[in-house]
């Protein structure tokens, strides 16, 4: 058998195996109750009120998925919801799906930047799908019924093909996983530059011509959900307005400041992940994967309602950045041990922190908000660390081609 075929079947066992755990091993008590895990779903991204939507339009006869604010998604997710209502099993598929499609995206990245020796493209390849699937956090994310691995399948997908030169195809999959995810359009800058870097401004125009038309064609295609959905979804996330304590900074510093200085704080949120995009894009002209790592952290750690599934998102293309055929660009990466301790304390103790602040009373909100700084942290210290360590190795290529 070959090494490509082994590789394969790994990623195919493995979504076997979650598709298997989530329709018939996980019991519906224990995924009811991860869905209401904070940090698994959010008011953003959950299915569960996917599902509740698609059943107030079919069977309530409410005119809107949106009536009474409380579904903050895509209107396709609500016709899903409807139709998986059926079984278990039918959720599951879908829930997966998505995975299936970044993991291929993933496998297609490594085999594009590991090209020296086919037996070590393939082991890179099965070590990058094998990764993602094998996520903890990736699975706890699908147990909880989260629609993140929607906007993780798009953001690869638009990285792929901007680091493929199929600058249309990128931009039309940015503005996809932007409609699922709004805080993703602060990964355009990497790849309108990665666009213009190599194919001058024309693989731009095909970029934003892309992104727009797709746009466009979503415009049309949702018609009057079209408002209701941007109030809802989009500005509902941008503005923060849900307060609901969660993994993020926002809730915190929004009820413990006066209300004239919120917008200050709204702006600041959202443009940090902008300015640190653009940044790492004039930083590392050429490894825009770096960059949208980057970006990608900065983005976690900023946006207002995140959860491990976004943890999840840049984790994933670690191993597609140590997959460089010029050698392990992480290859100085330090502190692992403690940034996989960070994590795990979040994943940890934000139910416990929760169990005792709501249920039992016996701690406050600085409690869990611990967790939120530990969470930032982390995610701080990995963004750090890869900058470092791409940039250590830069200059020891360059040291190396000046001594040869």
């Amino acid at each position: 058998m070959s090494r490509d075929a082994r590789a394969t079947i790994a990623a195919l066992t493995l979504t076997l195996a979650r598709v298997v755990a989530l329709a018939f091993i996980v019991p519906e008590s224990a995924r009811e109750a991860l869905e209401r895990r904070i940090e698994l779903s959010s008011a953003t991204d959950s299915v569960r009120r996917a599902r509740e939507a698609a059943y107030a339009v079919r069977a309530l006869g409410v005119s809107s998925a949106y009536d009474g604010s409380a579904y903050h998604g895509h209107p396709a997710f609500v016709y899903v919801g409807g139709t998986a209502s059926g079984g278990v099993a039918w959720r599951a598929a879908c829930a997966v799906a998505f995975d299936c499609v970044a993991v291929a995206f993933v496998m297609a990245m490594v085999r594009s930047r590991a090209m020296k020796d086919a037996a070590e493209e393939s082991d890179k390849v099965r070590f990058a799908a094998v990764m993602h699937l094998g996520n903890p956090l990736g699975w706890l994310s699908a147990f909880a019924g989260s629609t993140s691995s929607a906007a993780r399948a798009g953001v690869y997908a638009s990285a792929w093909a901007a680091t493929s030169e199929r600058d249309v195809a990128s931009g039309c999959a940015l503005a996809l996983a932007a409609q699922v995810n709004p805080h993703v359009i602060a990964i355009a800058p990497v790849l309108l530059a990665t666009s213009i870097r190599g194919r001058a401004m024309i693989g731009g125009m095909k970029f934003v011509g892309g992104f727009a038309s797709t746009a466009l064609a979503s415009f049309v295609a949702m018609g009057d959900d079209f408002l209701p959905w941007w109030r809802a979804a989009v500005t509902f996330a941008v503005h923060s307005e849900d307060q609901t304590p969660n993994l993020g900074l926002h809730w915190y510093v929004f009820t413990t400041i006066y209300d004239q200085f919120r917008l200050v704080y709204v702006v600041g949120f959202f443009v940090v992940p902008f300015g640190l995009s653009l940044a790492a894009t004039i930083r590392f002209p050429d490894q825009p994967l770096v960059a949208l790592v980057i970006a990608l952290i900065s983005i976690a750690t900023c946006a207002p309602y995140p959860t491990v599934g976004d943890i999840v998102t840049y984790t994933s293309l670690l191993p597609v950045i140590a997959a460089d055929d010029r050698g392990n660009p992480l290859v100085y990466f330090k502190h692992g041990a403690w940034i996989v301790a960070g994590f795990l304390y979040v994943a940890l103790l934000s139910p416990l922190t929760w169990y005792m602040w709501i249920h039992t009373r016996v701690a406050n909100a600085n409690f869990y908000f611990a967790i939120t700084i530990v969470h930032a942290l982390a995610q701080t210290i990995l963004s750090n660390q890869i900058i470092m360590s791409v940039s250590k190795f830069s200059r020891s290529r360059r040291a190396d081609a000046k001594q040869d």
